[in-house]
Formats: C-alpha cells, sequence, structure tokens
C-alpha cells in the first residue's frame, strides 16, 4: 500500500502543462467559442512543434559530438577508399539510440532512383534530405541489381550528408573534386554513355578509371562529349576489326 501511495503521489507532482488545461476548460464550457478553441489548438500544435523542434537539436548537438571516427573499408572503381554504408549505420545507430534518435531510408523509383534519409527525434520533429540518381548498370546488372546498388549508393552520401559525418581524405578528395568538375551529365547523357560503353565491348569501370570517377554519373557534363567522341571512335574501330 505505501507504494501504490508513493505512486500515487509521484503522478500528481507531475507538471500539468497550463495551455492543456486552458484548452480544456474551453472544451468543457458549453458556451465556449469554436472558433477560439480551434485558434488555441492551433497555437499549442505551433508550441509543440517548437519544443520538438528544439529537443531534436539539443539531442543531436549531442550525438554528433559522440559519432566515432568511422574506417574507410570500402573501396571504389578507382581504388579510392570509402566509408561504407555498413560501417556508417552499424557506429551511429548506437549514439542516435542514446539520444532518442532514429535514421531511416525511403526510396522512390522512376526515370531516377530517389534516395532520402529521414532523422527522427522521438519529440516528434524530424529531419531529411534527398538525392537523385539514375541506374547503376555497371557490370552487366540486371534491372534489380541496378536499383539495388544505386538505392546502397544513395543510403550511403545522404546518410553522411544527415549526419553531418567527416570522413578524413575521403571527404576532403571528394570536395575538391566536386568543387572543380562543375554540373554532372544529365540521365540522357548517362544512358547514350552507357549504350556506347555496350557498344564498345568495355565495361563502365574502364571509364571510371580512366576519368578518375567513383561512378559514371560523378562524370563532368563538360567533359561529356570527349568521352562520348571516345567512346565512338572505339565502337567504329571495333566494327573495322570485325
Amino acid at each position: 500500500m505505501k507504494q501504490i501511495a508513493n505512486i500515487s503521489q509521484e503522478d500528481q507532482a507531475l507538471p500539468v502543462d497550463p495551455m492543456v488545461s486552458m484548452i480544456e476548460r474551453v472544451a468543457m464550457d458549453p458556451n465556449s467559442d469554436l472558433a477560439k478553441l480551434e485558434r488555441m489548438l492551433e497555437l499549442k500544435e505551433r508550441h509543440d512543434a517548437q519544443n520538438a523542434k528544439a529537443a531534436y537539436a539539443s539531442a543531436f548537438a549531442q550525438a554528433s559530438a559522440e559519432f566515432p571516427t568511422i574506417p574507410l573499408n570500402g573501396k571504389g572503381h578507382n581504388g579510392k577508399p570509402y566509408a561504407t554504408l555498413e560501417d556508417i549505420t552499424k557506429l551511429t545507430r548506437p549514439v542516435l539510440s542514446q539520444y532518442g534518435l532514429a535514421l531511416t531510408f525511403a526510396v522512390d523509383v522512376g526515370e531516377q532512383v530517389v534516395v532520402t534519409a529521414k532523422l527522427m527525434h522521438k519529440a516528434g520533429h524530424s529531419e531529411s534530405t534527398s538525392m537523385a540518381l539514375p541506374r547503376d548498370t555497371s557490370g552487366s546488372k540486371n534491372a534489380v541489381q541496378a536499383v539495388g546498388s544505386t538505392q546502397k549508393y544513395g543510403q550511403r552520401y545522404t546518410a553522411q550528408a544527415i549526419l553531418g559525418l567527416s570522413l578524413g581524405m575521403d571527404d576532403e578528395d571528394d570536395g575538391r573534386a566536386a568543387a572543380g568538375r562543375g554540373e554532372p551529365i544529365s540521365v540522357r547523357q548517362y544512358d547514350e554513355l552507357r549504350q556506347l560503353i555496350d557498344q564498345a565491348g568495355i565495361t563502365e569501370e574502364i571509364v571510371c578509371t580512366a576519368e578518375k570517377l567513383g561512378a559514371l554519373h560523378d562524370l563532368p557534363a563538360r567533359h561529356f562529349e570527349r568521352v562520348s567522341g571516345r567512346l565512338q571512335q572505339t565502337v567504329k574501330n571495333r566494327g573495322a576489326q570485325q
């Protein structure tokens, strides 16, 4: 009985939101103004959203300060190391969970594969970032494998972005390269290069190695004509030899 009494006293000691109490009084009053009640509910919703956003910001600030160093265990087409999705999620998930945060992904497959990373907090606030990518058809992948490969690539980069991860030389080199490359090729240009690669009887990896790319869709648009011309010449030479 003493234990039950203690629990009851603790429940009574819990703070009551004065705004909730006010809304309850207005709602219970048969003469209350419905429009006034709706405005109060809207105000409460905005108030809760602001509190949830503040709680998210506080939790993320604490979590990001405790993220461990992510090893660069992956290896790209050109031998360049990178942090794998498995390592990113495995090493950050315990820290995120400790502060009431969770990272999820959504994928929308159409002409492009759009990958969205969503970081949620238990208070209700969330942030998201998306990346649209052409399908990775390198290495004679079938349609399902192409989507799966692109999805994993997109998850890795959106996770890095939304978690604000600094991955040493991997990030530094990517930043320098991106700064000097300009806009990447379009989906149409990517498809055109893929057709030429197939006709030339080579692989996407060969082109990526020659151009020092992690993936073909990273090719700068200003280099499209040069690479396309070389592939067309390779196709022509191959035809002359047959």
